[in-house]
């Protein structure tokens, strides 16, 4: 694995934040301060091909990307576009159940307000 494709996965894999390409890019540039933007994208894609992030699109239509390719799904706040992983053990058995076998992934999306723009909102 090159360098940047592995400074890049450690960004990605360092929190549970779900991050943009931009903000990839000005992590990144943190530790190779002369990493292109096209550099960052065509890494982004390759590690996607070989399963080692997954590209998620956001509610503002940004992709993101998830350290994760475990099945699970997201909490997308409608107000602040936040992103959050849980998961549903039950539901992964219920989809194999229904298949008769195994699953690649699946896209659960719910939308939401997260509880910090909850909070913020009732002391509004």
């Amino acid at each position: 694995m090159t360098r940047q494709r592995q400074a890049i996965l450690e960004v990605i894999r360092s929190d549970k934040r779900h991050y943009t390409a931009e903000e990839l890019l000005s992590e990144v540039r943190r530790v190779l301060p002369n990493i292109s933007r096209a550099t960052v994208y065509n890494n982004l894609h390759a590690l996607e091909d070989a399963r080692l992030i997954r590209r998620i699109t956001g509610e503002d239509g940004s992709d993101r990307y998830d350290s994760s390719y475990i099945p699970h799904g997201h909490f997308i706040c409608s107000r602040c576009k936040e992103i959050y992983d849980f998961e549903i053990p039950e539901f992964s058995s219920t989809l194999e159940g229904l298949l008769g076998d195994k699953f690649d992934s699946y896209e659960l999306k719910v939308r939401c307000v997260c509880p910090q723009c909850r909070d913020r909102l009732r002391e509004a």
